[in-house]
């Protein structure tokens, strides 16, 4: 059994006490990898930057020395049945949903950000023992021994597990099935408890209607509810870490409608990723890039699904369903990444920019744009008598249930097991998945199945709407590449303009000291704004809302 030892001597320093003890089995050069990256997120985090004062000590207190062999992979040489106690700080400053933070208010801790992995011990069982007597209130995603320590069977099992010690955590719960599903909520609460759980309660029973159980006994919902803005979650087996802000702002519906998307989103990622998951990444290499192409099946599926029980659940109108797919087309109608690289594309480049702005027109992302390809093939399910979440239960029994994982062959060809006639499919792969055509002109067409129709209105904002040009606080940050400013303005340009009744008189400042002044014809119509109306209810319609 390894055990780790958490403490915290001062929490305004931000630093946690961490003790990793363990016998060496031989006599062998011991290998101590901290985690580069954390599920949820294909991106490189180095968390290796954040320890200080490493050190390793024998039981008699000896020094032993040690090298690394990379940057966050440790080296020394071990003796057979000696025990060893591997000691640092880890400075935990990072607040969203699958960071670490530390002050006098709490101690929040996902373990992937600051445990390591002895390599060779994969299957070896881990004991979790917390000793932060300033917090008497502590909840961790992982079960207790009898010892009252909480324990991991391995360390895939502990890197996917948080920690919450604090004085001030409410725990709600409520059960669904057979599962016990508890909130944990760290911060000022500004909306109906029950009001609150009827939502949460409503979206989790539809969510396993469809899939038939809950992979776990227990669920649990931690919340960090923020005095600032802010937007994130991150899924695990056994709950989901979810921060907002601010938090007064969830008196507004509107606020709280996004608070229960997010919700909602992380609750299926329990079946989808968590389990049910890409060969790629079956188990997690947390050294190094995991590249993989299943984008749109990680999180565009994730995405649709997760609003879409919403509405099946009744907690949603289909009035707030659609102004949540008008907000994904409206991220989408700003960006031509389509153009240059398809989603499975944009997904193995996860890893180079995945989760920035990035160069313009470059990539697509991977949750609107998958979210609006999960959207067509659902109404294309419909139409020959299945449905997404049919589908998704077979997937769940095929590849999630067992833990095989799946490839990107074997997941679509399970699709097309589900249809009379896979040739629809194929085009639609080869177009829209592996190919590189707009996308949104195709789900405008297959929305009127459900008796629904988009329509897009002319950019509200002027230089937006009839010159393509983005800005941010008068800097120019995007042109439109069929705009005639295209060839005349650069990004990062300051620009002041005025409209005449034919004209728009633009004038901008560059960083080389550089001015230019133009003048272009009102005409043009670039990023518009998309609405989506309700017509007629129709038989298919009906099926969808099932």
């Amino acid at each position: 059994m390894h055990k780790y030892t958490l403490r915290c001597s001062n929490p305004s320093s931000q630093f946690l006490q961490i003790q990793l003890e363990f016998t060496s089995m031989n006599e062998d050069e011991i290998l101590l990898q901290l985690p580069a990256w954390r599920a949820g997120r294909y991106q490189l985090a180095n968390y290796a930057q954040f320890i200080r004062g490493f050190q390793i000590q024998n039981k008699q207190g000896e020094v032993i020395p040690f090298k690394k062999i990379s940057k966050d992979c440790w080296s020394f040489e071990a003796k057979k049945n000696h025990s060893y106690d591997i000691k640092y700080d880890f400075f935990s400053s990072r607040m969203d949903a699958g960071g670490a933070w530390i002050d006098d208010q709490q101690i929040y801790i996902n373990f992937i950000n600051c445990c390591f992995e002895i390599k060779g011990t994969k299957n070896h069982p881990i004991e979790l023992q917390i000793d932060l007597p300033f917090f008497k209130q502590q909840v961790c995603t992982l079960p207790k021994n009898k010892s009252g320590n909480w324990y991991a069977d391995d360390f895939q099992m502990l890197v996917d597990s948080t920690l919450v010690a604090s004085n001030t955590l409410k725990q709600w719960h409520y059960n669904s099935g057979n599962t016990l599903f508890n909130i944990w909520i760290q911060g000022d609460i500004h909306f109906e408890k029950d009001i609150f759980l009827d939502h949460f309660r409503k979206f989790t029973d539809t969510q396993i209607r469809d899939f038939g159980e809950f992979p776990e006994l227990e669920y649990h919902f931690i919340f960090q509810l923020l005095p600032y803005p802010h937007y994130h979650g991150v899924e695990h087996q056994k709950g989901t870490v979810i921060t907002f802000g601010p938090a007064e702002s969830l008196s507004d519906p509107a606020q709280m409608e996004d608070l229960l998307g997010v919700s909602s989103h992380e609750l299926y990622h329990a079946w989808n990723v968590c389990r049910i998951r890409p060969i790629d990444l079956l188990p997690y290499d947390f050294s190094k890039e995991n590249y993989s192409q299943a984008g749109w099946m990680l999180e565009g599926i994730t995405t649709y699904m997760g609003d879409l029980y919403l509405l099946k659940s009744g907690v949603f109108t289909l009035d707030t369903y659609l102004k949540q797919i008008e907000g994904v087309l409206k991220k989408e109608i700003l960006n031509q990444g389509w153009k240059n690289q398809s989603i499975l594309e944009s997904s193995f480049d996860l890893w180079l920019d995945g989760y920035q702005a990035g160069i313009p027109d470059r990539k697509v992302n991977i949750y609107s744009h998958g979210c609006l390809i999960c959207f067509c093939l659902d109404i294309m399910l419909l139409e020959q008598g299945c449905s997404f979440p049919e589908f998704m239960k077979k997937a769940w029994l095929i590849f999630g249930k067992p833990k095989i994982g799946y490839t990107n062959e074997s997941f679509w060809n399970l699709l097309l097991d589900q249809v009379q006639d896979p040739m629809p499919f194929q085009g639609f792969y080869d177009r829209f998945i592996s190919g590189k055509e707009d996308l949104i002109l195709f789900f405008s067409e297959k929305i009127r199945q459900l008796g629904l129709e988009l329509e897009l209105t002319p950019n509200p904002d002027l230089l937006a709407g009839k010159l393509g040009i983005l800005i941010s606080e008068n800097k120019i940050t995007k042109i439109h590449q069929d705009s005639p400013a295209f060839m005349d303005l650069m990004i990062g340009d300051q620009i002041k303009y005025q409209e005449s009744e034919s004209q728009i008189h633009v004038v901008t400042s560059r960083i080389n000291g550089s001015f230019h002044e133009f003048k272009y014809e009102s005409t043009g119509k670039y990023y518009p704004n998309p609405i989506l109306n309700i017509g007629e209810e129709i038989g298919l319609r009906k099926k969808w809302l099932k």
